[in-house]
């Protein structure tokens, strides 16, 4: 009677498995494709070459299938805004599978969220809108202040007329800075009584 002897090597060491391409559908009827990654090492040889055909393929098959339902549970938004709360939510079962087969599993993460391209082009219009409406909010932010600071200047030259005469000065000084020649009608005979007045005063 003779025996059939069948060897077959397990690799102890810390090893990593990449899950590509996983294509989800999400609550609200979007189609994602997700890049997954998860470290796993066999603590029990035995456990893990005779309870499954393929530890490696049943670890993966596991990564798929709680992936899927945990994120096939969520709007595209979540997903988006928590990837880490998506996939907290399917490691503990992965895990507890995978120690019934002889593995434990490490760290496993979500690596790329792939958008389809016009769902991709509708976000970016999004985004291109939201910052636009915050740039309008701050520049009418910045035109109240200008405003209040033009009429906080304009109360301050009202209540005093040697402020306001010295205002108007400087103004004809930066026109007499810029031009070759400047002509003033009526102006600065005005200007100085003025100011001979407030200085007599």
């Amino acid at each position: 009677m003779t025996r059939k002897v069948v060897v077959k090597v397990i690799d102890l060491r810390r090893q990593s498995l990449d899950v590509t391409g996983q294509e989800i559908l999400t609550r609200d009827r979007v189609t994602l494709r997700v890049n997954l990654a998860a470290e796993y090492q066999v603590v029990d040889a035995v456990k893990a070459a005779t309870t499954v055909k393929d530890f490696a393929d049943a670890l993966y098959r596991a990564l798929q299938f709680a992936f899927r339902k945990s994120l096939g549970v969520k709007s595209l938004d979540e997903i988006l805004a928590d990837k880490v709360t998506a996939e907290a939510e399917a490691i503990a079962e992965v895990r507890t599978q995978m120690a019934a087969i002889g593995l434990t599993v490490g760290e496993i993460a979500v690596k790329d969220v792939i958008l389809p391209g016009e769902m991709r082009d509708i976000l970016n219009k999004v985004v291109a809108a939201e910052k636009e409406a915050e740039a309008n909010v701050i520049r009418r932010r910045e035109e109240t202040n200008a405003t209040r600071s033009l009429l906080n200047t304009a109360r301050v030259m009202a209540e005093n007329p040697v402020m306001l005469r010295l205002k108007e000065l400087e103004a004809l000084s930066e026109i007499a800075g810029k031009v070759e020649r400047l002509t003033i009608h009526n102006g600065t005979a005005g200007l100085m009584n003025d100011l001979v007045k407030l200085r007599d005063e």
